[in-house]
């Protein structure tokens, strides 16, 4: 067997060591990449489904398009605008551990309707036809009214129960602060007159 000469051991070493490194460099380059295509994927769908550039886009078609288009739009945003004013009205209702009885079931069914008569209006939305579109527009509108009305009727149940409570923890407190001024004056009458004596 021949010795290789020590150049060649040399070169062989150093091309060993180069593709090595060109190797974890490419797969580097592969995960780096990869990570960066998964967080761009991410984002778009993010932005995609951002409830916010939705009502955003939304708002818009309230001023722009056909007339029956833009009172399809101004309508899907009053069934919106109740459905988040009554989800709020019950999140406060439940931080401050209001008695709401039987109204989340209540709203969960207005929600439900209000879906659906949000998916009939996206709907017309989409109708190429301006008489059909104009029509469902008049059509759907006693609908979201009467969403509305009761998205409302609900909202003013949940606050009554708050002011009920709110009341009696007026009282309450009223009460208290007058024990704690009646304590205060006589410990003052009592004590205070002997610190100045």
């Amino acid at each position: 067997m021949t010795a290789l000469p020590a150049s060649a051991s040399a070169t062989s070493a150093v091309a060993d060591a180069l593709t090595t490194i060109a190797v974890i460099g490419g797969v580097t380059f592969l995960v780096l990449l990869t990570a960066a295509g998964l967080t761009a994927w991410v984002v778009v769908r993010k932005i995609r489904r951002s409830r916010l550039l939705r009502r955003g886009a939304l708002r818009v078609r309230t001023v722009v398009g056909d007339q029956a288009g833009r009172e399809l739009a101004r309508q899907r945003v009053a069934l919106q605008d109740a459905q988040d004013a009554t989800e709020r009205a019950l999140a406060a209702a439940y931080a401050q551990h209001r008695p709401v009885g039987e109204l989340p079931a209540v709203a969960a069914r207005l929600a439900d309707a209000g879906q659906e008569l949000d998916d009939q209006l996206r709907l017309a939305e989409r109708e190429p036809d301006r008489a059909l579109r104009s029509a469902l527009a008049r059509e759907l509108d006693g609908r979201v009214r009467e969403h509305g009305r009761l998205s409302a009727e609900l909202r003013a149940s949940v606050l009554s129960t708050g002011g009920a409570v709110g009341e009696a923890r007026l009282l309450d407190a009223g009460s208290r602060l007058a024990v704690e001024v009646g304590a205060l004056t006589a410990w003052q009458e009592s004590y205070g007159a002997r610190r100045l004596g």
